[in-house]
């Protein structure tokens, strides 16, 4: 039997998304030109884990279609890679539905929609050492703790008391809280990434169980199972929505994420991943990236803080900035784009102005229009 498998959650439709999810699966959705899937994959690997399976569900098939075609015997070496479409009803009942594929004595549960620099193989040993039934990958945030819950830890890091949603304080201060190596805290993010040992499995077939977080954990924490959480400063962040989208883009051209960078090789602040062709005093700033195929006309101007994704021609004196442009779109001469993102084969006219706009895949938008502050609706002709 294996010491370590994995198993990858990538069913989600990504209803917060919308339109970027209008037409692909959220984990397809690209973070600097490379899908969040990939970086998935790409973490369990780094780790040496040899077995991974991806749990799918929404547009299944083109996901399922897409791996296959990317991650193939070159890249994956002795690695198993294994997709399982299926429909779940939560986190736990996903990996109940494929727990008799996993072979091995401990498990990793990941997310295909996140981007984190977790330091997975210190979770995974980490977890061996407390040799507990489930140890959960946690981070501290400055954000309200209404968003995040509340976690009871001891010196130990085994978990006493853990909340999705916490409720008002006299329901979590017990007796427990009076105990000096108990420490209660209220800005732990679960970060949704998982160990678990093989005994999950009969676990969740007698409960039926559909939800780790929500369901799962209290139940074991209930039934005196010993549970642990690995808590560290790393970078990690869910591109839930359009916002959280923009700074996961943001943040690897910045390498907060490092060692997960963009796609394509580093050139002094700016990844390429093909030849950009550039016109008269065509201007590319630091902290950008490209795709294949880019086309700069003259004077055109590529601000910090931006993503260029492959085929994709910028017009005459255009300035962009703090934008992420997706895959086969055409930007006009003379407009100025900022937090801002375009999707999939859009055209953009001349002298458009977009400021905090995002515009939905095969979208038209006309000359001298201007788009502030608003989301465009799917196969929009303005």
């Amino acid at each position: 039997m294996r010491e370590w498998s994995a198993i990858i959650l990538a069913g989600g439709r990504g209803k917060r998304l919308l339109p970027l999810t209008s037409l692909i699966p959220k984990p397809l959705v690209k973070v600097t030109n490379k899908a969040m899937v990939d970086y998935s994959i790409a973490h369990l690997m780094y780790a040496d884990i040899k077995h991974i399976v991806l749990a799918l569900a929404y547009m299944g098939k083109e996901l399922k279609s897409y791996i296959e075609k990317t991650w193939t015997e070159d890249k994956l070496g002795d690695v198993e890679l294994e997709c399982i479409i299926q429909e779940s009803k939560g986190t736990a009942d996903a990996y109940r539905l494929i727990g008799d594929r996993i072979d091995s004595e401990n498990i990793v549960v990941s997310m295909a929609d996140i981007v984190t620099n977790l330091p997975m193989a210190s979770f995974m040993d980490f977890h061996l050492e407390k040799g507990g039934t489930t140890t959960i990958s946690m981070k501290t945030s400055e954000s309200h703790t209404s968003q995040y819950g509340v976690v009871l830890l001891d010196n130990n890091r085994k978990i006493y008391l853990f909340l999705e949603k916490p409720a008002p304080m006299e329901l979590y201060l017990s007796s427990m809280a009076q105990r000096t190596d108990l420490f209660l805290h209220t800005n732990i993010i679960n970060t949704g990434i998982y160990c678990f040992r093989k005994e999950i499995d009969q676990i969740l077939q007698e409960t039926g169980l559909m939800d780790f977080g929500g369901e799962v954990f209290p139940y074991l924490l209930e039934n005196s199972y010993d549970l642990y959480g690995f808590v560290q400063n790393y970078y990690w962040l869910d591109c839930g929505n359009a916002q959280t989208y923009l700074w996961a883009n943001w943040d690897l051209l910045r390498k907060y994420s490092w060692p997960i960078t963009p796609n394509g090789d580093e050139y002094d602040g700016i990844f390429v991943m093909g030849i950009i062709d550039s016109g008269q005093n065509a201007t590319i700033e630091k902290l950008t990236c490209f795709g294949e195929n880019v086309e700069l006309l003259n004077r055109a101007i590529i601000k910090p803080l931006t993503s260029i994704g492959n085929r994709v021609i910028v017009g005459e004196d255009t300035i962009i900035e703090k934008s992420v442009i997706w895959d086969d779109v055409n930007i006009g001469a003379g407009c100025r784009i900022d937090e801002s993102i375009i999707c999939n084969n859009c055209d953009i006219g001349d002298n458009v102005v977009l400021h905090n706009a995002i515009v939905a895949p095969n979208s038209r938008i006309s000359n001298d229009t201007q788009i502030r502050d608003k989301t465009l609706d799917l196969g929009t002709d303005i």
